[in-house]
């Protein structure tokens, strides 16, 4: 690549980083600086008045949990009378019989190379699409 196209691709991903990123990043950062001022400010609180901040803010999570409007549906309305019973665990493996495996042959890799395959040698498939033409 050219040196001149190399300084227009990089000026040109450098303006973009900063005309979409920069807002991006200050938003993040302006969150990050009230989250530290609530922090602090909560932190000075009374204890009483803390309480009740995480009351609110408990009921609130309630609430959103459940639906904000009356009528919005349960999430788990009834439990399932006859719930179908866990499968039963696999016994594990004898010592014995992972002693053997471990010593018995390890199997032999087939090659990659190409071969011959079925279906009239034209790569498997409906044989449509082989070059053949068909009448």
């Amino acid at each position: 690549m050219p040196a001149r196209t190399r300084i227009i691709l990089l000026s040109v991903i450098a303006l973009a980083t900063i005309v979409f990123l920069q807002p991006f990043l200050t938003f993040i950062g302006g969150l990050v600086v009230l989250a530290v001022a609530g922090t602090f400010i909560y932190r000075d609180l009374p204890q009483d008045t803390q309480d009740m901040i995480e009351d609110y803010l408990g009921n609130w999570l309630q609430k959103a949990r459940d639906g904000f409007w009356p009528g919005g549906g349960d999430r788990d309305p009834e439990p399932d009378p006859d719930p179908e019973p866990a499968p039963a665990p696999k016994p594990a493996a004898s010592r014995e019989a992972s002693q053997e495996k471990a010593s018995a042959k390890p199997r032999t890799r087939r090659s990659r190379s190409p071969r011959s395959r079925t279906n009239g040698g034209n790569g498997g498939g409906s044989g449509k699409g082989s070059g053949a033409k068909e009448d």
